[in-house]
């Protein structure tokens, strides 16, 4: 410090007081009088008259403020120190000749205006220290010809100034503020101009540690840290770094012109002014020793909200290196003076700076971005859903328990709660009771909306640098503010004590989240770094201190998502506390932290990506933390092995005494337990959602877990090869009632129960569930039919609730539910078709599907309406083709028609040139479109008269072969040996000849669920219909007397007349026959013959008799009647009726969808890169072939395929190739069941995409030979572009990409837009409706999802994969189809111009009859008919 300005004193004061005041007020007034006159001039003239006048002005500063003396002398000084800036007229010339050494005087002069006095809290004196600060401020920012001394001197000045001020007692609090702002801002000034010195960094360095216990010192301080850090990062990382926001005032502290080496100078200097933030809590301890209780309070009653203001520093600036995106703006509590900063008005700032250039600034919580604390209330607070529903009252019953069998190796599992959540319990039930200090911490985290994630941006600085700038600040914050941590016998209440400092304490245990969470995917940390980590979460999960419980969750949420080492050692303490949370419907004592709809949200997130853990890590031992207490004595030591499973050692190896042992299996009934009660007791729309998805998720897992289990043993690696994954792991069940059979039980009972109660006003949880249900409808379990018949009614109870709905509460969002459940009905009877064997069942699916066509059903309070009656009124014409498309999935799964999967034949359909001028083509009901073909038999085949028939309708085309046989085949006589062998050859052909027939029909009741050749038991496989010949009620049926025309037998009187007439007429035939031998003529007997065989049978006219087709009512002639036939000719001869027969054929029957598969390996930028990956095997990884043969199967483009059984084995097709041979050209991925069919494209360089990467100047200069060789090897792009579903891809707004990524920090770099482009998926730059699943592999052998795009709709999230889910590779393929299917479904019920499959080719069909039908009478049908 400099000695010249310590305790200088006046001449002036040697004498009387009287003296020095009256030669003050003489002297000051006539230099005041001169001031602000330009016409007047100094009478100071020489060095010597002006150090005079000084001596009198310094002890003028010292004389009491009831007089204008004191004012004058600062006025006087003031303008005298202007010299540096500007040359007045009433400055002495001595002072303009040299004003860089008497504005060194006048500032040591002006230091006694602050020194202590007992009028120094007067507005007067408060007014004059403003002034003097700023013009020192306005000093320090216009002159440009100050020295390095006066730099010097000025920085002194302001430094012991502060000192006096800031010193405890401090009574000058209307000046702390300014006199920090000043200084900090002069010192800025400095670096720029004149950088101070080693010695005067360090002065301020120690000074500013001892005014650590003012709030103006933490709030000015926090803001030139911001301020720096704004200006060191874009020179640090790039101007592409996101930019760190600050207030414009703040930004305009750090001059614009300073050097970048002097800012990050700067930066490092300011940062450490603070010191350790956690030093504060250990003078608490020390002070609390030596004073008494009440001095302690009134001491330190500002500290806690100092130190939580200084962690929110801290955080802010972790949050501007790691890049991650700003949140809004914090709002105040009324009493935020609990945190000890006072807060003003900005008339009240106006006034404590005037003219100094500074606005008027709220209070810091509203300036600074943050994620640590302080919003108080969630956007999803208010929402309501369409339809609105209550929330359960406090006292409501809390979820009902569900008890999961344990896995093999689980240890037996105790019905009391674990001792680690009772703990939590009593902790936090004390905590919330306590009422002398009232909470004020509210969470500022960000609500994590639909997305988990940090946006951190992927330039972001490594974890280890972020904790060697902050981690010492952060683990001891988080480490010393515990009740442990207090000395013993120096605090107050331990529970008071702790709640003070929870908030800063939460802060950083949040900001310490943030940075685990950020880590990048090849990123290493130092062991020491997540040993001490661990030992904070673990300590603060078990403090269960509802602040840091409340931070550690909300920043948590993609913590076991980062491949940390060691980090599944924290299940145990986490499972505990979620229970804690998700179980909990009103979370008191989390009331006024956080809004609880976050907190769930959050917790729920962590959940998804804990579920998949105990079937991944199995038996692997789990060692559970040691208790809090134990974590002072062995934090020192604590080491983290570098293999799995993580255990906690000691600095000898040893494992310590309380450590209690368990593998991760039995951790999973307790999971599975939280998920169905979460699910219970969670309100929130969103919330509920991603429950959903985690049921799904983890049902398929573990059926598939315990599928593979049974058939193959032990579990696999994570690493298995390729060729042994399952499509979609459906693999036959295991027979006894498993873990996943008891979750699928208890998952369909609550949601069918929800859907028609709770959830049945919300549409988007509808959605969600309708979409579930459909998922669990596809996974194989063992269980009984009620359960899944408890399905069934669920959704048609539901269909009937919306469509009772009144008139004005009919939209279009709520008939899409309609449509959706009805595909949801759909699913469950293609995948379990016995159910339609069940009366019950299938009465009720019917009435429903009346209720979609006609709008109400036939049986009404015991009223029967016939059809003829009933008048149509559907809710919407979606919704009567939604219960159409019903009606057709019934006929199909019930047994009427049999057939496999492909593409019928042109010869088959009847469209080749032969074909079509010999078939007859008819209109059944004006749906349906029959083609007729009467072939000729060979000479080697059965002369028995026979007819193809290939039924179009909008279900699809089916073809049938009939033959006409005089007498059953199995009751003809007894013929000779020769002729059996003919008829045995013939029926030989005619199997033959049949069964090619039906390989040509398409299936829609087969299910094709994974890419092996199915079993023998499997293939053609119909549902056993026991047949009858009577109704069962038949003798519920009144009789009539057509039944008694047969006489019983019961009636022996009849019979024996009956037989005595028989005898009579008898008697008298044997009489005629023996009267021409008595007469002796003789009678030659003739031969009896049979009529020639009949040639021309018109096998057509018998069919449609058959049918009952050709009756008057069947038939009519429509210049009578408008009415349009049942039966209507169709006139094949007019042009263009093949060709139209032909779209018709190609439009498919099934749902079509297409999807686009990339690999992306780390660090990619260009499209060119990443359609090269695929070229050859080694360029991906084998977890990557693995998941694409998980897809589907492989299909070779063009060919005929009869089902499964025709498909190629998935490694002989791959090959060498990475997957690029499933672009399109020869090869696909094809997935298919009963209602969907998925085309899984992998494009590449050197395919059909090697064209459109081409530009047009190569294509151009390209040679003839090398074109035609590309021609040889290469479909057109056109004839891509229209096989297999590929064709909606491109055409569709909305399309879907799945990439694989192999570093995660690419995802934010992923050339989207650019490889659309280039790929010709998508023509304009926009990707607002492009949907990405990004899949990127952990260590631990599971996935992590993360998308992209259109993640959610206006009818709510799409499901089963949420953004942060982690999932096995099990599920994977299995969820990426089912994504794909619902993506694309919720798509179609969103947009106008997606109708269904069967509404298409409903409209084609309509459109063919107006074009071709043929205008004749009835008596020229039936005579056409005849002559065919």
């Amino acid at each position: 410090m400099d000695q010249s300005l310590k305790d200088y004193v006046s001449v002036l004061s040697c004498f009387p007081p009287s003296v020095g005041r009256d030669v003050a007020v003489a002297v000051v007034k006539p230099l005041a009088a001169g001031l602000g006159n330009p016409s007047t001039r100094s009478l100071l003239r020489t060095d010597r008259q002006v150090k005079w006048t000084m001596e009198v002005l310094c002890y003028g500063l010292t004389l009491p403020l009831d007089r204008d003396t004191v004012r004058l002398c600062v006025d006087v000084y003031t303008d005298w120190m202007m010299a540096l800036v500007s040359q007045r007229s009433s400055t002495p010339l001595p002072i303009s000749r040299d004003p860089n050494l008497y504005t060194q005087r006048i500032v040591r002069h002006l230091y006694s205006l602050f020194l202590p006095r007992s009028d120094q809290v007067s507005p007067v004196h408060r007014s004059l220290c403003q002034q003097v600060l700023c013009s020192v401020q306005s000093l320090a920012r216009e002159s440009s010809v100050m020295s390095r001394e006066t730099w010097e001197t000025l920085l002194h000045f302001l430094l012991r100034i502060n000192h006096t001020v800031l010193t405890p007692p401090t009574p000058s609090e209307g000046i702390s503020d300014l006199s920090v702002a000043v200084l900090l801002e002069v010192w800025l000034l400095a670096c720029s101009r004149c950088f101070p010195s080693r010695s005067l960094w360090q002065t301020f360095r120690q000074m500013f540690g001892s005014w650590r216990h003012q709030p103006a010192v933490v709030e000015q301080w926090s803001r030139v840290a911001a301020a720096l850090t704004s200006r060191l990062l874009p020179q640090r990382f790039g101007p592409s770094y996101p930019h760190f926001e600050v207030p414009d005032e703040d930004a305009a502290l750090v001059p614009a012109d300073m050097e970048d080496e002097r800012v990050s100078h700067t930066w490092f200097q300011v940062l450490h002014l603070f010191r350790n933030p956690a030093d504060l809590t250990c003078s608490v301890a020390g002070s609390s020793a030596t004073s008494s209780q009440d001095m302690f309070e009134r001491e330190n009653a500002h500290l806690p909200g100092i130190f939580f203001r200084a962690m929110r520093a801290v955080s802010e600036l972790v949050n501007a290196f790691l890049g991650t995106a700003p949140v809004p703006e914090l709002e105040l509590t009324q009493n935020s003076a609990w945190y000890g900063v006072t807060v003003r008005s900005s008339e009240q700032m106006d006034h404590l700076l005037p003219n100094t250039g500074l606005t008027a600034r709220t209070h810091f919580r509203h300036r600074l971005p943050s994620l640590g604390f302080s919003v108080s209330r969630g956007p999803f607070r208010d929402r309501l859903p369409p339809y609105g529903f209550s929330r359960p009252r406090s006292g409501s019953a809390p979820p009902t328990p569900v008890n999961f069998p344990s896995g093999p190796d689980a240890s037996p599992s105790k019905s009391s709660s674990p001792p680690q959540k009772r703990q939590l319990a009593e902790h936090v039930s004390k905590f919330s009771s306590i009422s002398s200090t009232p909470h004020h911490w509210k969470s500022s985290s960000p609500p994590p909306r639909s997305s988990p994630r940090l946006a951190a941006h992927p330039l972001r600085c490594n974890v280890d640098s972020l904790l060697h700038l902050f981690g010492t600040w952060l683990f001891d914050a988080a480490f010393r503010t515990s009740d442990s941590d207090l000395p013993s016998g120096k605090r107050t209440d331990a529970t008071v004590t702790s709640e003070q400092w929870a908030a800063g304490r939460a802060e950083a245990c949040g900001t310490l989240c943030r940075i685990f969470t950020c880590k990048k995917t090849a990123e290493s940390i130092q062991s020491v770094y997540l040993s001490r980590f661990y030992l904070v979460l673990l300590q603060s999960l078990q403090d269960a201190c509802p602040p840091v419980v409340v931070s550690v969750l909300l920043n948590s949420t993609c913590l076991f998502c980062c491949d940390l080492r060691g980090v599944n050692l924290l299940l145990p303490s986490f499972l505990s506390v979620l229970e804690m949370v998700l179980l909990d419907r009103d979370l008191v004592q989390f009331k006024g932290l956080v809004s609880p709809v976050d907190l769930r949200r959050s917790s729920i997130f962590i959940l998804l990506s804990l579920m998949p853990l105990p079937l991944q890590l199995g038996p692997v031992q789990l060692q559970v933390a040691p208790p809090a207490s134990n974590h002072g004595s062995i934090r020192a030591g604590l080491t983290i092995t570098s293999t799995s499973p993580v255990v906690l050692q000691d600095s000898g190896g040893k494992m310590t005494s309380d450590v209690k042992a368990g593998n991760f299996l039995s951790y999973k009934p307790r999971l599975l337990s939280l998920l169905i009660g979460s699910l219970q007791t969670e309100m929130d729309t969103y919330n509920v959602q991603l429950l959903l998805a985690a049921v799904l998720n983890e049902v398929h897992d573990s059926a598939a877990a315990e599928a593979s289990h049974t058939s193959s043993g032990p579990a696999q690696e994570a690493g298995n090869q390729y060729g042994a994954a399952s499509g979609t792991s459906r693999t036959r069940p295991p027979t006894n009632r498993t873990e996943a059979a008891v979750l699928w039980v208890h998952g369909v009972r609550l949601m069918t129960q929800r859907l028609t109660s709770h959830w049945r006003n919300d549409s988007a949880v509808c959605l969600s569930a309708l979409e579930t249900l459909g998922g669990l409808a596809k996974v194989q379990v063992q269980v009984e039919d009620s359960e899944k018949r408890r399905a069934i009614s669920s959704v048609c109870t539901y269909i009937v609730f919306q469509c009772s709905r009144p008139p004005p509460l009919h939209s279009r969002d709520l008939h899409s539910i309609m449509v959706a459940a009805f595909c949801c009905l759909n699913i469950w009877l293609s995948h379990h078709p016995v159910l339609l064997q069940q009366q019950g069942c299938l009465l009720e699916v019917l009435e429903i599907v009346e209720l979609g066509i006609s709008g109400s059903k036939s049986r009404q309070d015991q009223r029967v309406a016939w059809k003829e009656n009933k008048e149509l009124n559907p809710a919407s014409l979606r919704v009567k083709e939604a219960a159409e498309a019903t009606l057709s999935c019934i006929m199909q799964v019930s047994g009427a028609c049999t057939y496999l999967d492909g593409s019928l034949r042109e010869d088959t359909l009847l469209l080749n040139d032969s074909s079509l001028k010999k078939s007859r083509y008819f209109v059944l009901e004006g749906s349906v479109i029959l083609a007729m073909l009467e072939p000729k038999p060979g000479p080697d085949q059965d002369p028995s008269p026979s007819l193809l028939v290939v039924f179009r309708g909008p279900s699809g085309h089916h073809s049938w072969s009939l033959q006409l046989h005089l007498l059953p085949r199995d009751g003809r006589p007894i013929q000779t040996q020769e002729t059996q062998r003919t008829q045995e050859t013939q029926r030989t052909q005619e199997t033959q000849r049949t069964q090619r027939t039906q390989r040509t029909q398409e299936t829609q009741r087969t299910r094709i669920t994974e890419p092996q050749p199915p079993t023998a038991d499997d293939v053609g496989r119909k549902c056993a219909i026991n047949q009858q010949l009577a109704p069962e009620n038949m003798e519920r049926v009144p009789s009539v007397a057509a039944d008694q025309s047969i006489p019983p037998l019961n009636h022996t009187g009849t019979v024996e007349q009956v037989l005595e007439r028989l005898r009579a007429t008898l008697k008298i035939q044997e009489h005629i026959e023996a009267q021409p031998q008595l007469s002796g003529h003789s009678i030659a007997m003739a031969t009896c013959r049979p009529p020639p065989p009949i040639s021309s049978f018109q096998v057509t006219r018998v069919f449609l008799s058959h049918l009952g087709l050709l009756t008057p009512e069947s038939v009519k002639d429509p210049g009578i009647n408008s009415v349009q036939p049942a039966l209507l000719s169709l006139d094949s001869s007019l042009p263009g009726f093949s060709d139209n027969l032909r779209r018709l054929d190609q439009l498919p029957s099934r749902n079509r969808d297409c999807a686009f598969v990339f690999y992306m390996r780390a660090g990619q930028r260009k499209p060119r890169e990443i359609l090269g990956n695929v070229e050859k095997q080694t360029s991906v990884s084998g977890r990557f072939l693995d998941f694409l043969s998980s897809l589907g199967w492989p299909e070779e483009v063009g060919r005929l395929q009869v089902g499964r059984a025709g498909r190629s084995e998935f490694p002989a097709v791959l090959g060498d190739s990475g997957g690029s041979v499933f672009d399109g050209r020869r090869f696909i991925l094809k997935f298919a069941d009963a209602l969907t069919w998925i085309t899984f494209i992998v494009p590449s360089l050197h395919t059909y995409t090697a064209d459109w990467l081409r530009s047009s100047e190569e294509v151009g200069q390209a040679t003839v030979s090398s074109s035609n060789h590309r021609c040889s090897e290469t479909r057109p792009s056109e004839d891509i572009r229209s096989c297999h579903g590929v064709a909606s891809f491109f055409s569709s707004d909305s399309k879907l990409l799945i990439v694989w990524v192999e570093s995660f920090e690419d995802i934010e770099k992923f050339p989207l837009t650019d490889l659309l482009l280039e790929t010709r998926a998508q023509t304009e730059t926009s990707s607002s409706n492009i949907q990405v699943i990004f899949i990127h592999p952990l260590k631990t052998g599971l996935y992590r999802i993360c998308l992209h795009g259109t993640t959610s709709t206006k009818l709510g999230l799409v499901n089963p994969l949420v953004d942060g889910m982690v999932t096995s590779r099990r599920s994977l393929g299995f969820l990426v189809t089912e994504m794909v299917s619902n993506c694309s479904h919720r798509w179609r019920l969103e947009s106008d111009s997606a109708p269904p499959p069967h509404v298409r080719r409903k409209h084609l069909i309509n459109d063919i009859i107006l074009g071709y039908k043929s205008c004749c009478s009835e008596p020229a049908f039936y005579s056409a008919l005849f002559h065919l």
